[in-house]
């Protein structure tokens, strides 16, 4: 028996005993032992008082006593304390009347009358009431009235108890389910929720476009006619006996029109509605499976081209571990043309001179001028010839060193202020197609025992998602970068742009994988996600964010000068995010 019907079942017998002593006083009742009886009642009467007001502090509930006859009603002190009164208020008859909800007075009094009139043995209704503070509580009332023996309500009483928190329980969780249904409907892969037996209980509207079958058509189906054969289902049900939840399972479903779908499923078990069901994800693989059956195919077809094949994949993976250094082999060319077009030059005028003295030497026509006068073009061919040849290798090692150090990963010891130079270096060939000015102020012998391959990569990212985010075409725009120690083992790197700044609701997002604003101009999503990764991986430093919309961005690294002894991971994709 719940504690609500204890507290009734109390209360009813309170008042049914406080009635039968108050007719006894009226009539005028005695006994010979008529005060031990009055004692005896008085002392049960207490008694069943006492377990009242124990249950309602226990319960934090309330109860009420009406004599309709005397039109008269008694409430207990829990009553108004559970409307926020801290002591007890004048009580008049109507005190619970005037504070039901407009919305549900007409429904709850309707209720009272058909229960007071014989219809029904006992009442349970919810309504809402005023609470002191102007809001309203929820209350669950139950209750029984008392009738004479010409079938007359003359007294009812009941108890009352707050059930706004559960009330507001069961909105969170109803609309926590019209939440899951809504994304278990708008899910991008097929989603069903079955019976062992086969019978549908819920399917997504990819369900309804993979298996090509009206909603209302799908779900009268019995599952196992829609697998190409059911044998597969059975073996399903059996694996997942075996070793429980799975998520690798290929299966071939039929259409009505006779098709295959392949798809990709994975099972678990939910309780759906108070029952035990399947929850199945199918994805769908068919097109990833008549390209393998394509391949296996053309393998039939030409087995002696499979090697061939297998030679072209390993230049394609090789590839594209190199993309990331397309960009940099792409300037060389540029970059170093003009030295060694001048040194080209430099040696065809040496030559032109040289051929030129000694047909004169030959004819006997060579003056001393003549000797001195080549000399002095010697020597000035020489230097250029010599400062452009140097030009050009410092060119060469310096594309040499960045590509090396982006390819291989390797630690080493090298001067910051140097190696930034040289990575904004390899970046020149798109920086020119900007009007974007680059400036750099580091600390001078900054020498840091880390990365510089990651660290390029990162200094690389960062100069290229400023290009594609910070400015639009044509615009002008100066990016600064300045490098200070922090502390006696730490360094920090800021890299500002005066571009169009993060919007606040982007700012926290972007570090995540595949955030962009830019999605189909030329941002991945992953360029500020491999910074985040570089710069707190293999580096061993944090990164930060800041941004002023219309003004520009602000990213700090913070790096140790003697990177973590840990095997570095260098991501090698340059997109921006």
């Amino acid at each position: 028996m719940s504690v609500e019907l204890v507290i009734v079942a109390l209360l009813v017998l309170l008042v049914a005993g406080l009635a039968g002593a108050l007719v006894g006083l009226r009539v005028g009742r005695r006994c010979p032992d008529s005060d031990v009886v009055e004692r005896q009642a008085a002392a049960v009467h207490h008694d069943v008082g006492e377990r009242l007001e124990m249950a309602l502090d226990a319960t934090g509930a309330a109860v009420w006593d009406a004599d309709l006859v005397a039109g008269a009603c008694w409430w207990s002190d829990t009553f108004p304390r559970m409307l926020g009164y801290q002591d007890i208020p004048e009580m008049p008859p109507d005190f619970w009347e005037v504070r039901l909800h407009p919305e549900d007075r007409e429904r709850v009094l309707a209720h009272i009358a058909s229960h007071l009139s014989g219809e029904t043995t006992s009442y349970v209704y919810e309504y809402r009431m005023r609470h002191e503070n102007g809001g309203w509580l929820w209350i669950s009332a139950k209750g029984r009235a008392m009738h004479d023996a010409d079938g007359r309500p003359v007294r009812y009483a009941g108890i009352m108890t707050d059930i706004t928190e559960a009330r507001r329980q069961e909105e969170r969780l109803r609309a926590s389910e019209e939440r899951l249904l809504k994304i278990m409907e708008t899910a991008p892969i097929a989603l069903n929720v079955t019976t062992r037996d086969g019978r549908w209980l819920f399917c997504n509207a990819q369900s309804v476009r993979l298996m090509g079958r009206p909603r209302t058509d799908l779900m009268k189906t019995w599952v196992p006619d829609l697998y190409a054969d059911p044998a597969d289902r059975l073996a399903l049900i059996a694996r997942y006996d075996r070793e429980g939840a799975f998520r690798d399972a290929e299966i071939r479903f039929r259409k009505p029109d006779g098709s295959i779908v392949w798809a990709l499923s994975s099972w678990s078990m939910i309780d759906f509605d108070g029952e035990s069901a399947l929850l199945t994800w199918l994805y769908d693989i068919t097109d990833r499976k008549a390209a393998e059956s394509e391949l296996i195919r053309a393998r039939e077809e030409a087995e002696q081209a499979l090697a061939e094949l297998r030679e072209a994949q390993e230049s394609l993976i090789q590839a594209e571990t190199m993309a990331s250094l397309g960009q940099l082999v792409a300037g060389v060319a540029h970059e170093i043309n003009t030295p060694i077009g001048i040194g080209l030059t430099a040696a065809s005028h040496i030559g032109e001179q040289a051929d030129r003295l000694r047909a004169r030497f030959a004819d006997g026509q060579l003056r001393k001028s003549d000797f001195v006068e080549f000399l002095s073009e010697l020597a000035e061919s020489a230097r250029l010839l010599m400062a452009n040849i140097d030009r050009a290798a410092s060119l060469v090692q310096s594309f040499k060193q960045v590509a090396v150090d982006q390819s291989s990963g390797d630690r080493r010891v090298f001067e910051l202020g140097g190696y930034i130079a040289e990575v904004l270096f390899s970046l020149r060939p798109r920086l020119k197609r900007t009007r974007l000015t680059v400036y750099v102020d580091c600390a001078e012998g900054l020498m840091l025992d880390s990365y510089p391959g990651a660290f390029g990569q990162v200094l690389t990212n960062l100069v290229i998602n400023a290009l594609v985010h910070a400015y639009g075409d044509g615009a002008v725009g100066v990016i600064r970068i300045t490098a200070q120690p922090e502390g006696a083992d730490r360094v920090r790197i800021d890299f500002m742009d005066d571009g169009a700044g993060i919007a606040p609701e982007h700012l926290p997002k972007v570090f995540e994988p595949f955030f962009t604003t830019k999605r189909g101009q030329g941002g991945s999503g992953l360029g500020l996600h491999i910074v985040f990764n570089t710069v707190t991986g293999p580096l061993g430093g944090a990164v930060s964010v800041q941004s002023w919309p219309g003004q520009g961005t602000r990213f700090t690294l913070k790096l140790p000068c003697v990177a973590p002894a840990a095997a570095p991971v260098v991501e090698t994709e340059t997109a921006s995010s």
